[in-house]
């Protein structure tokens, strides 16, 4: 949500605290150098997914296949994170002119996304925007996957271990809940089908099986790692706090760089303002911390990623939600 949403009914912290972003606004960076930072990002993101292909040539298949498939999740995961989510704010990369960087972003966007069997232009494009707008609210395509407890620990358990599991999740158990909207449609399932199942072959014919295979299970540990990204983000009670900039959480933990890569983590002041890039979050985080209320500041950055994960956290005290109104 940006500053034109803050509305005369917030609390004026919160007013404030949107407006301490816009300095940091995309449109206040030199478009040349945040595209280049951007981009090296993802070149090293795609080199180090080669470099591990590579390393499968000569590393013994029992070591290999287990580690490479976590190391490719993670990179996929990266990759799916800087470049879709980034380009669904219109801010991958910058050109100066708007028309131009609207569709570049879409096609950088559409790249990535249909290879993980996702519609960008109805799941990211328009329906993460959406999210912003009605975060967590009925109708909202983007607040399917904030599981909590044992329920996400059999969706993290399927998403990883079961074979297809991923199609099941983003289809049928998806559409099950009331107002879910699957990020897939027919001819994106299709697509992304042709597109691993050429490379798998080819990789396959040229390398042998244990390539193919950890590229394949490198997909299940990227929606593994997508599940629990939104438990920490938008899990449990949190989602249902009165005020709509209240319903997500920014968590820090040692290892969240890997883990929950260009500062996804931080959440909260992702929703309170969505056009500060990737890179100035922690920036942003600095700035919030001198604002926002201490009784909501200790409650919104978590640093207990597991409390979240298990729903132990639960939603905001009597204390802190009465600051939010």
């Amino acid at each position: 949500m940006g500053e034109s949403q803050a509305g005369n009914r917030q609390p004026r912290w919160l007013r404030e605290a949107i407006l301490a972003g816009q300095p940091f606004h995309y449109r206040t960076k030199s478009p040349l150098a945040h595209s280049l930072r951007n981009l090296t990002a993802l070149a090293l993101l795609l080199g180090s997914i080669v470099g591990l292909v590579i390393w499968g040539r000569y590393a013994h298949p029992a070591y290999y296949v287990p580690v490479a498939a976590c190391a490719f999740g993670l990179l996929y995961f990266g990759t799916f994170v800087l470049v879709v989510h980034e380009a669904s704010h219109g801010m991958f990369v910058l050109t100066g002119n708007r028309d131009l960087d609207k569709k570049l972003n879409r096609a950088f966007g559409w790249a990535v996304a249909v290879c993980f069997a996702t519609h960008y232009g109805k799941h990211w494009e328009h329906g993460h925007l959406e999210h912003h707008v009605r975060p967590m609210e009925p109708g909202d395509p983007q607040s399917h996957n904030t599981l909590t407890g044992h329920a996400l620990l059999l969706r993290v358990l399927g998403s990883v271990f079961v074979p297809g599991f991923l199609f099941l999740d983003r289809t049928v158990l998806r559409a099950k809940k009331k107002g879910g909207k699957s990020s897939s449609s027919t001819w994106v399932i299709l697509a992304f089908v042709a597109i691993w199942a050429t490379l798998l072959t080819l990789m396959g014919w040229l390398y042998g099986w244990p390539i193919p295979l950890a590229l394949f299970l490198g997909i299940h540990v990227l929606s593994g790692l997508n599940h629990v990204k939104g438990s920490l983000e938008h899990g449990g009670e949190i989602a249902r706090e009165a005020n709509p900039f209240l319903r997500s959480r920014t968590t820090l933990f040692l290892g969240r760089r890997l883990l929950m890569p260009f500062n996804i983590s931080l959440h909260f002041e992702h929703h309170l303002n969505f056009s500060v890039p990737w890179y100035d979050l922690p920036r942003y985080h600095r700035a919030l911390a001198k604002i926002v209320p201490p009784e909501i500041w200790a409650e919104m950055v978590n640093d207990q990623p597991l409390e979240q994960l298990t729903g132990k956290l639960g939603g905001l005290s009597d204390r802190a939600r009465a600051l939010s109104t």
